[in-house]
């Protein structure tokens, strides 16, 4: 069966975005998603194309950036097996209200459940359709709406008509932003004690050339380059989802301060990359912004003083990160950075304050570990067991088992023998801290990174349920289901050590540290 959509589908005219980041009018189809030049229709019928409990339609391409300029240190083993605790998954505001950080792969609360599929009812109603990306994060919009389904959904096709206008004449290119990149106005250097991570926005740095022909649309560019690459080569589903904004008015006064500029900034990030800030800092205020600030901060609600934070002394970062992830001027020991694309990002370690500076033997490349797919996550779907829900998608390929190996991460059996069957070549032996197999009526522990205890459950021996998530077809043209394998990570924290362990039962003979 053909899982692209139908070609008598029509088509939708979207003109070019303007400059504050806001989508111009177009031509709405099935249900309000506005179909890119590059989606030749409507979508099937077929189950094979849904994704989270929504329909899909193919997406225009984003952002492509070669490999050679996609930083070494990206994505590292540590993110890998990262487990979020407390505020870092769920973040609870005086008075009690609550707002989730983590969504993907990890278990959702009942009336989160609940809620979603209230969502997913009025989708279908609608005859709603929506692009992998924005079907991944439904719940982010759910949690902005406060869990009104009408207005969750509404969010989700504004967000959905800004993706079709904004990629419709072709991806973002590192070809298309490199040179506007390396004035170092907004650029990645690494990651905070959370393995968030720490996107620099050097406000001072925005050449007055650009104020004086009208180009913020530029800066609009480069920020939203390096959304599209955090959200496809630095994020874990279920483990990494945020990042934090570090804010730098170095040298500027009250009058100076482009606030035009930062307000598209903020328009981007709070409408189309709902919850993907943890945290904005605002660093080197002059002695009028410092004042101002204090007024400010009287004014904030709850939610807006956990998302904006005004850092009277930058060594006060050093409770974020380790100290080499920040220049001096911010409170680091890194010297000034003057290359600024590739993102210049350092591996860990990663701990608050640690001064031991870069690990020389941090493993380079774990971005490939992950396809498009893995990096997407899944929402929580009582249909299917726990394994399932917490699994990422791992690439498979020979270079994925090399990398796990050479970060001393275990290579589980199901990726060596479908590489076998791939290669036709023997894969006994081949195996670093493989799965122990479970046998019908076993048990094992399942992690819940929500209260941080250890169930135990038994075995899932019964039929596979039918999956909504498992292959959502072309919506994304180089997915591959041949390309792509099923990592069940069943995750134990000890005592020792916050690193975790791919294990079914005991951690004898696994390579946990």
């Amino acid at each position: 069966q053909d899982l692209r959509p139908h070609k008598r589908g029509p088509r939708a005219s979207v003109s070019a975005m303007g400059d504050a980041g806001k989508p111009a009018s177009a031509k709405k189809t099935d249900g309000g998603a506005k179909t890119p030049k590059s989606d030749p229709g409507t979508p099937t019928s077929s189950r094979n194309n849904v994704l989270n409990g929504f329909r899909l339609i193919q997406e225009p391409e984003p952002m492509t950036c070669k490999e050679e300029n996609i930083a070494p240190y990206s994505l590292v083993a540590e993110a890998l097996t990262y487990v979020p605790v407390g505020e870092t998954a769920v973040y609870t505001f005086k008075g009690g209200d609550r707002e989730r950080k983590i969504h993907c792969n990890i278990r959702l609360e009942k009336d989160e459940i609940a809620k979603l599929k209230l969502l997913q009812e009025e989708a279908r109603k609608q005859r709603a359709s929506f692009f992998p990306s924005t079907a991944s994060v439904a719940t982010r919009f759910l949690s902005r709406a406060r869990g009104e389904p009408k207005k969750g959904l509404k969010l989700m096709q504004a967000t959905q008509d800004w993706r079709a206008s904004h990629f419709r004449s072709g991806p973002i290119t590192d070809e298309r932003v490199q040179e506007d990149l390396q004035h170092g106005i907004v650029y990645f250097c690494g990651r905070d004690m959370a393995m968030r991570p720490l996107l620099l926005v050097r406000a001072n740095r925005i050449p007055q050339q650009w104020y004086k022909e009208k180009r913020i649309d530029k800066l609009i560019s480069i920020l939203v380059f390096c959304m599209e690459y955090f959200l496809r080569y630095m994020i874990v589903p279920g483990r990494v989802e945020n990042l934090n904004l570090i804010v730098d008015l170095q040298g500027l006064g009250l009058s100076q301060v482009p606030m035009t500029a930062l307000n598209d900034i903020y328009n981007v990030m709070s409408h189309h990359y709902l919850g993907r800030a943890f945290r904005f800092y605002i660093c080197n205020l002059s002695g009028a912004l410092k004042t101002l600030s204090g007024v400010a901060k009287r004014l904030l609600t709850e939610r807006q003083k956990q998302k904006l934070t005004f850092v009277d002394d930058v060594r006060d970062l050093q409770k974020l990160v380790a100290l080499h992830q920040l220049e001096t001027d911010l409170g680091g020991t890194r010297p000034k950075v003057t290359k600024f694309f590739p993102f210049p990002i350092q591996p860990g370690p990663f701990e608050a304050g640690a001064t031991s500076g870069p690990d020389p033997n941090a493993v380079p490349n774990m971005h490939r570990v992950l396809d498009r797919r893995g990096a997407l996550g899944q929402i929580w779907d009582e249909a299917k067991s726990d394994e399932d829900n917490i699994r990422l998608q791992f690439a498979c390929t020979q270079e994925t088992v090399d990398l796990l190996k050479q970060s001393g991460l275990p290579v589980p059996q199901d990726l060596i023998d479908k590489l076998a069957a791939q290669e036709g070549s023997p894969s006994d032996g081949d195996t670093v801290g493989g799965e122990v197999p479970i046998s019908p009526g076993g048990r094992k522990d399942i992690l819940n990174t929500q209260n941080q205890t250890l169930e135990s459950t038994e075995a899932d021996t019964g039929e596979e349920p039918v999956d909504a998530n498992e292959d959502v077809g072309d919506a994304y043209s180089d997915w591959s289901a041949d390309n792509e394998v099923s990592i069940v990570e069943e995750k134990a924290v000890t005592s020792e050590t916050s690193w975790a362990c791919w294990r079914t039962s005991g951690c004898n003979g696994c390579r946990c540290r």
